[in-house]
């Protein structure tokens, strides 16, 4: 058998890889959200933020979800493509004991099969808002695809802290990815997410504040960004804010972070006594909040969950100078922004989030990964290489003989150009018979 077919061209479905979200945040005392504990994989993203309910003096925990189309299993119906799924939130306490539980039934329609698929990244997002009094309490999110019975579950911990009895307390931290003013009202949107490696641009935090003093005019912000060691990144100046007695909504712009790398990270957000200079101690804090922030280095929009890895498999589409001055890269920091440079090169409608080029080299990768399996990975096999660098072959044959038993498979592409390959050891470790000029490299759509 041949792994192609005669006369078959293979088309490669582009790989769309959804991050995986470290769904974590932690605030203390003066906030209100401390660990979470991610039980599913990327199927579907959640966040929960804990605001005060200014009529009822509860908290007040909104829950925010998105599920990618393509994670949905759409029915054709006539013309229409529909999904159904249900949306089944419980809320437990740190007893074990169940609060509440809501559950949203989902139904969606698309003319489009494209659009079912994940071909414009569609998705679908609700908000569920609870009030609870001051307590811990554990947020479980269950997804129940209804055409194909598949339930998919993630779970988070929040605390609903007393906000009366400070006189000055904050929210916690809600990730907005955009802000619309439309009539004078805004119109925000979250981003349910703690990786902002995909947010080219930066990314805006939403918090309340709740002011118990009136003569209060002015605070004054300082955003933080620590490591996993807690070791402090980047940080912001003071940013004055007006804000009135009761509950004030803010915003802040937190700029693109390039001092990042792939991990996790904790934002923290501290609201200080208006200062006279930017000098400040923790005399001068009115209220902390914090909450983990993930960062996944991507091309286009594609995580590189390796990028020394990726920079390797470079080798059939770049040059020999070409990686050395990648690699050459001081910081990784510095590597990932060459190598991102490199594609953006070869990107062949530049302008556009996608860089088609860069999806067919890493899906090709892939495909050769699952496909050429041997004593090393599938991308550094001969088949590998061939398949890399030009494609799938407009046929495949397969033979046994040539007087000496062994297997063969030939690959031919267009200009009488073919490549012979021979199972030396009957375990499917395949080589080349004739090796290849090291002149030819990948290019895009050949």
């Amino acid at each position: 058998m041949s792994y192609f077919g005669q006369k078959t061209v293979l088309k490669m479905i582009n790989l769309k890889l959804y991050l995986l979200f470290l769904i974590f945040v932690s605030i203390d005392a003066f906030g209100q959200v401390t660990a979470a504990k991610n039980q599913a994989n990327d199927k579907f993203h959640f966040d929960a933020v804990v605001f005060r309910d200014p009529e009822l003096n509860l908290g007040r925990v909104d829950v925010y979800t998105i599920l990618p189309y393509e994670n949905l299993n759409f029915i054709k119906n006539g013309a229409v493509f529909g999904a159904a799924y249900d949306i089944v939130i419980n809320i437990v306490d740190d007893e074990g004991i169940n609060i509440t539980t809501s559950k949203k039934e989902r139904v969606l329609n698309e003319t489009d099969y494209f659009i079912t698929q994940g071909g414009t990244a569609a998705f679908d997002f609700t908000q569920t808002i609870f009030t609870l009094p001051t307590g811990k309490y554990r947020v479980n999110v269950i997804i129940i695809d209804k055409f194909n019975n598949t339930e998919y579950e993630k779970s988070r911990v929040v605390t609903v802290i007393d906000f009366d009895s400070f006189d000055f307390s904050l929210s916690g931290l809600l990730l907005v990815s955009s802000i619309e003013e439309i009539e004078g009202k805004y119109k925000i949107t979250p981003h349910v997410s703690d990786h902002i490696g995909n947010l080219e641009d930066g990314f805006f935090i939403f918090f309340e504040t709740y002011d118990r003093i009136e003569s209060r005019e002015k605070v004054d912000f300082v955003w933080e960004v620590f490591d996993a060691k807690e070791k402090k990144i980047i940080y912001s100046d003071p940013i004055r804010r007006n804000i009135q007695s009761g509950t004030t909504r803010h915003y802040i712009k937190i700029p693109e972070i390039k001092e990042l790398v792939s991990g996790t990270y904790t934002l923290r957000l501290i609201a200080l006594n208006a200062l006279d200079s930017a000098v400040y101690s923790e005399n001068n804090y009115l209220a902390v909040t914090q909450r983990s922030i993930s960062y996944i280095q991507s091309v286009a929009g594609t995580v590189l969950a390796d990028l020394n890895l990726a920079i390797k498999q470079l080798r059939y589409v770049a040059y020999q100078n070409e990686l050395e001055y990648i690699n050459s890269g001081e910081t990784e920091s510095e590597r990932q922004k060459r190598f991102t440079q490199f594609w953006d090169e070869r990107d062949p409608s530049p302008g556009t989030v996608r860089n088609e080029a860069f999806d067919e080299y890493y899906n090709r990768i892939s495909f050769a990964n699952n496909t050429f399996k041997s004593y090393t990975e599938g991308w550094m096999t001969d088949m590998g290489m061939v398949y890399i660098i030009f494609g799938p072959p407009m046929s495949a044959d397969r033979q046994s003989g040539y007087g000496d038993n062994k297997n063969y498979e030939r690959w031919i592409y267009g200009n009488n150009r073919d490549f012979l390959f021979v199972d030396n050891s009957g375990f499917g470790d395949f080589r080349m018979v004739r090796p290849m000029s090291i002149s030819e490299k990948f290019k895009y759509q050949r």
